[in-house]
C-alpha cells in the first residue's frame, strides 16, 4: 500500500467514526439545495467577469456548473431524481419534458455553453474547459453572453420554486435574500437582477 493509500484509509477511519446514519432527503429539499449551489457559483463565475475578464475558462466552467445546478432543482422540484449527467442540452430536454420553458435564443446560448463545458460539437471531445486535449484543436467558439446565463439561472430557479410544495416555496423565497448578500460582496448586479 502506497503513503497516500494508507493516509487516505487513516481519514476514511475518522469521517466513518463522525458518521451519523443516513436517510432520505425529499426531492424538493435536494432542489432547494441545488438552487443554492447554483447561486454560489454563478455569484463566483461573476466575481470572474467583473474583475478577471482574461480568466474566461475558469467562469464558463463555473458558469456551466451553475447552470447545471439549477436544471437539476428543476428535475428535483418535480420529485424526480436529478441525472448525474454533466450534459447541459441532455438536462435541458428533461426539463423541458417537465414543463420548464426558456426562449429560444436563451437555449441557444446553452448550446453555446456545452460546447465547451461538456462536450465540442465538432470533435466530440468533453471537457475542454478542465483538461488539455489529446489533439490540436480549437478551442473557441461562441462564449455566451454573463447576462444570458445569469438569466437563464435565474429563470430556472424561479420556475423550480414555482413547482415545490407550499412548505418549500418559503426556503426558495430566501434565495432572493441571498443573491441580495452576495451582490453585496461582490458588487452590484454581480448575480443578476431579483
Amino acid at each position: 500500500m502506497s503513503k497516500i493509500e494508507n493516509t487516505q484509509n487513516k481519514i476514511k477511519k475518522l469521517y466513518e467514526f463522525t458518521s451519523e446514519p443516513s436517510f432520505s432527503i425529499p426531492k424538493e429539499l435536494q432542489a432547494y439545495e441545488l438552487a443554492h449551489i447554483a447561486i454560489e457559483f454563478l455569484a463566483a463565475a461573476s466575481i470572474l467577469e467583473k474583475k478577471r475578464h482574461h480568466l474566461i475558462n475558469p467562469q464558463l466552467q463555473l458558469t456551466g456548473h451553475a447552470i447545471e445546478c439549477s436544471m437539476k432543482a428543476c428535475i428535483a422540484s418535480v420529485s424526480a431524481k436529478p441525472s448525474n449527467s454533466h450534459d447541459l442540452v441532455k438536462l435541458y430536454k428533461i426539463i423541458e419534458n417537465n414543463g420548464f420553458r426558456l426562449e429560444d435564443r436563451l437555449q441557444a446560448m446553452i448550446v453555446h455553453l456545452n460546447h465547451s463545458y461538456y462536450q465540442d460539437l465538432r470533435t466530440g471531445t468533453k471537457f475542454k474547459l478542465r483538461y488539455p486535449t489529446e489533439t490540436s484543436e480549437n478551442s473557441g467558439g461562441t462564449y455566451p453572453l454573463h447576462s444570458d446565463m445569469v438569466a437563464i439561472i435565474n429563470s430556472l430557479i424561479d420556475q423550480a420554486a414555482r413547482r415545490v410544495p407550499d412548505t418549500y416555496q418559503e426556503m426558495f423565497r430566501t434565495i432572493s435574500t441571498y443573491r441580495e448578500n452576495l451582490e453585496n460582496l461582490v458588487g452590484e448586479s454581480a448575480t443578476g437582477e431579483i
